[in-house]
């Protein structure tokens, strides 16, 4: 399906299911519910696990600073990004980050 190479060329976006849906030409209702029997989420569910997912990789390889990540993926309002990551990971970005730190620490003692 050709919306998920789409959804990860503008993961730095922010994209609405309407302009997905322009993208792949379909109806809202037809693409959604092919979108979802495919994933088991709905489209937009999906890019934002794919935001947090690309959030997860710059707090393990980059020292940016929490809200400079939430603006590089798209997110206006780093609050409303830091309860969607702490949703999804079960953690906040700073302790993901941290956890990350101790795990990186570990690896490099050996």
């Amino acid at each position: 399906m050709q919306p998920f190479h789409y959804m990860k060329e503008n993961i730095e976006r922010r994209i609405t299911l309407q302009d997905i849906l322009n993208y792949v030409g379909y109806s809202s209702t037809r693409f959604s519910t092919l979108f979802k029997r495919q994933t088991g989420c709905s489209p937009l569910a999906y890019f934002n696990r794919l935001k947090i997912e690309y959030a997860c990789h710059m707090l393990k390889v980059t020292d940016l600073h929490i809200n400079h990540i939430c603006y590089k993926i798209g997110f206006e309002d780093s609050l409303y990004f830091s309860r969607l990551f702490s949703k999804v990971m079960g953690i906040s970005p700073s302790e993901y980050r941290e956890q990350m730190l101790q795990i990186g620490l570990a690896h490099s003692s050996c």
